[in-house]
């Protein structure tokens, strides 16, 4: 049986978010009374949500990766901007490399609920922000990856909607206030910034504006002010680090992204396909539906309706982009369109915001949503900490588990120990990058770790492989793994000794064997694919 205790966090978290949506019946269209009340309980309550499942969940390969990285201040990294790097750096530093480092990532999306809140009262009124914020929180990406996990997209989200919010104020000033120019357009200007020092998407938000401006030519007077051009510049300062630390290495990141979304001449609607159903499910199709036929009714107004038109040029290049350009390369990934659907909360919102003055089911929809949620998030929790849903429908699992990846590898570090490799070996290789992080974790930094394989990531820009040459390692990595690589491996050192491996195990069943060798003496470094110094 599993502990109970365990559970008691995400309990407490669905505890709270039920009693919080209780709030939406507070009339019959159930956000009319109080709007921002209901938006800062539901905050609130995403929150205990959110941060109830991270302190549930292990970290996952590609969260283990980002923290593993971030140990080592930097101007940028091979895969991303800095942003989430700079701030998981400073979290580990707080909270330690475990679950906790989550916390800031949580924060965020909370900031991000406030600012889609305020993005949307200020083009269609406080109801429709409320439900802008609501069905954002309900959207499966935005509730586990963007919401929680140490991962770029949470912090792109955050500047992306602050973004929108503060053009938002340049189209709709408040009557109340005296209008400033320069302090509207720079708040855009830094959260543009910002934007781009998270993750490389935020260019799709930069496109869409220039689409509105070409579109709407009735707005190009906010284009003759200086301060949009200074805007443009700071934006332009804030994410110089990037510039600077791909100049340094052969503007390497550049070229890796263009790589994977390079164009080649073999029509591949299957991958459309994929991105399309990739995207229903990140969203969720309960949530998806909904969100493209807001969408659908907004582009059948056109440019007549500003509100809407502004959210369809912030949002549509990204999700249009990221969904067709596989037609003619390579398979992208899903997620890449996420910073384009956030633009559509907005016109959900303003949606669900009239239906509900005259019809009870946006109430019904919502309240159905969030059970669906809250049973999502039940069973994501009990099967990442037991597995058993691999003993009641074991064909799901043919091709593997995903929720493996969330276990914790520390049973390596109590191996080390045994073993007395922290002291006789000076570095560690692994053979995958997805696997180092959890390796560099679970030994807390105690050894440098390299990546020999042509796909090293950063880890290729951390240690130089000629420094360790005459020095002894231990090789690390999924049964599987080292198998398949050990032949490519022994050029390279002067022997490699098996030793015992290390078993992972979940709820007392065996999920993942770790074979370890020790290698003798680097005879010469590994040839790695990118320059560095």
């Amino acid at each position: 049986m599993a502990n109970p205790r365990r559970f008691a966090p995400v309990a407490a978290g669905l505890h709270f978010l039920r009693h919080s949506l209780v709030l939406l019946s507070v009339s019959r269209d159930g956000l009319g009374r109080s709007p921002t009340a209901v938006t800062v309980a539901l905050i609130i309550a995403f929150f205990v949500l959110r941060l109830a499942l991270s302190l549930t969940i292990g970290l996952g390969v590609d969260e283990s990766y980002s923290l593993a990285n971030a140990h080592d201040l930097s101007l940028s990294y091979f895969d991303h901007p800095p942003l989430h790097l700079w701030i998981a750096h400073i979290s580990e530093a707080l909270f330690g490399h475990g679950r906790l480092a989550r916390l800031p990532f949580v924060a965020l999306f909370a900031g991000t609920t406030w600012m889609m809140f305020r993005f949307a009262d200020r083009l269609f009124g406080p109801a429709a922000g409320a439900w802008a914020a609501l069905t954002l929180n309900l959207g499966g990406f935005f509730t586990f990856a963007a919401g929680e996990w140490i991962l770029p997209d949470g912090p792109l989200m955050f500047c992306l909607s602050g973004a929108a919010y503060s053009m938002a104020v340049l189209l709709k000033p408040d009557p109340s206030r005296p209008t400033n120019a320069w302090s509207d357009w720079l708040k855009l200007g830094l959260w543009l910034g910002a934007a781009g020092l998270a993750k490389y998407q935020a260019a799709g938000f930069v496109v869409g504006l220039g689409l509105f401006f070409a579109t709407v030519p009735n707005r190009w007077k906010l284009l003759r002010h200086p301060a949009a051009y200074v805007a443009f510049f700071l934006a332009l300062i804030i994410i110089t680090p990037v510039f600077i630390w791909n100049a340094e290495y052969g503007w390497v990141s550049f070229l890796f992204q263009a790589q994977r979304s390079a164009q080649g001449h073999i029509w591949k609607p299957l991958h459309v396909a994929s991105m399309v159903s990739g995207q229903i499910l990140y969203l969720l199709p309960w949530i998806f539906v909904p969100l493209t036929w807001a969408a659908i009714n907004a582009l059948r107004s056109g440019r007549a309706k500003e509100s809407r038109w502004l959210c369809l040029c912030l949002g549509l290049p990204s999700i249009v982009l990221v969904t067709f350009a596989p037609l003619f390369g390579p398979a992208g990934l899903p997620h890449w369109g996420m910073a384009g659907w956030l633009m559509m909360f907005p016109l959900l919102g303003e949606m669900l915001a009239r239906k509900a003055v005259d019809h009870a089911w946006p109430l019904r929809w919502a309240q159905v949503s969030a059970a669906l949620l809250v049973a999502a998030c039940a069973l994501l929790v009990t099967h990442a900490a037991t597995g058993w849903l691999k003993s009641l429908a074991p064909a799901l699992f043919v091709k593997g588990d995903p929720s493996v990846e969330s276990l914790d590898w520390d049973d390596l570090r109590t191996a080390f120990q045994k073993n007395g490799l922290l002291k006789a070996a000076s570095f560690v290789v692994a053979v995958r990058w997805n696997e180092a992080g959890k390796v560099e974790l679970a030994l807390d930094h105690t050894l440098p770790v390299l990546v020999f394989t042509q796909d090293p990531r950063n880890f290729a820009f951390r240690n130089d492989p000629a420094a360790f040459v005459g020095r002894d390692a231990v090789i690390v990595g999924k049964a599987t793994t080292v198998q398949e690589n050990i032949d490519l491996l022994k050029p390279y050192f002067a022997d490699l000794i098996p030793i015992e491996p290390v078993t992972i195990e979940r709820h007392g069943r065996p999920e993942i064997e770790l074979h370890l060798l020790y290698a003798r003496h680097l005879l010469k470094p590994y040839p790695l694919p990118y320059p560095i110094r």
